[in-house]
């Protein structure tokens, strides 16, 4: 962050721990506060946004830590792991908060889908939309939904209970720059996508199955 002077915690060949972004380099403290998000405190710090008084308040906690906006976790020995954005969280039904980023990394290694949102507020369990590559999109029906179904429950295996998703939503309509659902460097904006597609999120929950293709034309269900 410029906000930091990109100054805050670094992996050194000698103190390495895989999924971790390091501790806490020298003179600079780090510590989570309100629903684990990573605050810092250094020297280095930006004084405020240029005449942005109420920005630069919320920016910053009375003890004049910098709120960081990510939530993250700390171990015993202050390494630090990011696991997602804390204004992404959404609560299901069932009053948990979910984190969507790390779930939706879990789908990088697939060849088969392009896009992903995980999405759920409201919803007894998350689900995820999809859109498919080029590769998914050429793959026959029932060789494809065999291999999201397996998708879903290898990535299910490795979640907690309240995180798992209930099913896969395959969109036809791709998410791009021109469509308004993508940022000019490529990263979903999820506001616009919650926008597009949420009043038919209740419909999709209930339909039957656990891989659901949308009918482009009709906005509607189908089940796979």
């Amino acid at each position: 962050m410029t906000e930091n002077c990109c100054y805050s915690h670094v992996t050194l060949k000698r103190s390495i721990k895989v999924g971790f972004v390091g501790q806490p380099l020298p003179h600079c403290h780090a510590r989570l506060g309100e629903n684990d998000e990573i605050q810092v405190k250094h020297e280095g710090l930006m004084k405020g946004y240029y005449n942005e008084p109420e920005k630069t308040m919320e920016a910053f906690t009375a003890a004049g830590f910098l709120k960081t906006g990510d939530e993250g976790f700390i171990d015993g020995e202050g390494f630090l792991k990011i696991t997602g954005r804390i204004k992404d969280l959404f609560k299901t039904a069932k009053g948990k908060y979910v984190a969507p980023s790390p779930i939706e990394m879990k789908f990088s290694p697939s060849t088969i889908v392009d896009q992903v949102c995980v999405t759920g507020s409201g919803l007894p369990q998350p689900m995820a939309l999809l859109t498919l590559s080029e590769i998914g999109k050429k793959t026959r029906p029932e060789e494809l939904n065999t291999e999201l179904k397996n998708m879903l429950k290898e990535i299910n295996s490795s979640l907690d209970a309240h995180e798992k998703l209930f099913k896969f939503i395959v969109l036809n309509e791709q998410w791009q720059v021109e469509n308004n659902l993508l940022t000019p460097s490529l990263k979903i904006k999820r506001n616009e996508i919650e926008k597009r597609y949420n009043k038919f999120y209740e419909e999709w929950y209930n339909s039957v199955g656990s891989i659901i293709i949308v009918n482009q034309n009709q906005s509607s269900a189908l089940p796979a």
